[in-house]
């Protein structure tokens, strides 16, 4: 029989390399820790521009604007001050990782230019963007969701980034979730097909999380003015906000009480408008305020609005509230520049 060279020597060998090569391999995957949960970003857009008494409460307590008093505001720590009827009355996990983030924009007419400083940014989607910079793994990466579909002044049709495009959910069918007739039936949501209300959009966004969606962008307000929901002007007392926010309330606490629990998921949720409003009036501020809440969210402020309702002075550019996220989401790479708010980062 001819020599084919492998001796029991090289055997031996080529056996104690190997086992050398998966002990390294071994100790290296040991060496970089834990693999990240798959994340996703989820904003939830409050058209027209919530008042500050939602999430910068403690900023209208000494004068009672917009009707808070002690009896209506729940303190979260880290100088967080909530409306207790809506923020206040999330689940616990989620008021343990909330965070209110500011932002300066300088617009205050038309809406159309604030939504576009907050969401856009030289005719580029802050949304496609940040899907972009993040992992693929689902059917649809960008996802908006409902017959609402993007405020006046958001283009429809967005360039794409890095392959990644804009998809649009208005019907059940979209949402590759095996278990969305179960999703469905948590939030109630109504037979049918088309994503029409409430109830619907939450369990969409939901499905679409499950299904492993990177950005999900869904106006959740069904009530007040029909293009721009939260422009409560004249509201000093803060009653029509809350009529507006309360239907949203126990829907957004329970899909932030089942998404936070998902394993092996990371899913940051953004509620935010395109202003904050001024007191008195409740008219129109250049810039705002966004609520986040994730599992690497620190609970505090950046800043508490002032008594005017205004954001504070050193409140970043929009860019700064992507940079959060990103932060939030534990992307190193997503290019939104250095977050404005490290302290606000577990």
């Amino acid at each position: 029989m001819a020599d084919s060279g492998m001796t029991r020597r090289t055997l031996l060998r080529g056996g104690a390399a190997l086992a050398g090569a998966v002990a390294l391999s071994r100790a290296r995957t040991a060496h970089a820790g834990p693999v990240e949960d798959h994340p996703t970003l989820v904003v939830f857009w409050l058209n027209g521009g919530p008042a500050g008494l939602f999430n910068s409460a403690g900023s209208f307590l000494p004068t009672g604007a917009f009707g808070v008093t002690h009896d209506n505001v729940r303190t979260l720590g880290n100088d967080l001050y909530v409306d207790a009827g809506s923020l206040g009355a999330l689940p616990e996990v989620a008021r343990a990782h909330m965070a209110s983030v500011n932002f300066r924009h300088g617009v205050l007419r038309p809406h159309d230019h604030a939504r576009a400083a907050v969401l856009e940014t030289g005719g580029h989607s802050q949304l496609l963007r940040m899907a972009a910079a993040m992992p693929g793994g689902g059917p649809i990466r960008c996802a908006l969701v409902n017959d609402l579909g993007f405020p006046k002044g958001i283009s429809a049709g967005p360039p794409a980034e890095a392959g990644v495009s804009l998809e649009f959910v208005m019907a059940f069918d979209a949402v590759k979730d095996p278990g969305l007739d179960d999703v469905r039936a948590a939030y109630g949501a109504r037979p049918g097909d088309w994503i029409r209300d409430a109830s619907g959009t939450f369990a969409a966004v939901e499905g679409l999380v499950r299904a492993g969606a990177s950005v999900i962008f869904a106006q959740p307000a069904y009530t007040g003015q029909a293009d721009r929901q939260f422009d409560t002007h004249g509201d000093d007392t803060g009653v029509v906000a809350r009529t507006v926010m309360a239907p949203i309330t126990p829907l957004l606490a329970k899909f932030l009480e089942r998404t936070m629990a998902l394993p092996g998921r990371n899913v940051v949720t953004m509620l935010v408008g395109e202003f904050s409003r001024t007191v008195p009036a409740s008219d129109h501020e250049p810039g705002g305020t966004a609520t986040v809440i994730g599992k690497h969210v620190r609970t505090g402020t950046a800043g508490p609005q002032r008594a005017d309702g205004s954001p504070p002075d050193n409140a970043p550019p929009p860019e700064g509230l992507w940079a959060y996220a990103a932060a939030a989401l534990r992307l190193r790479h997503a290019g939104f520049g250095k977050n404005p708010n490290p302290e606000l980062i577990v």
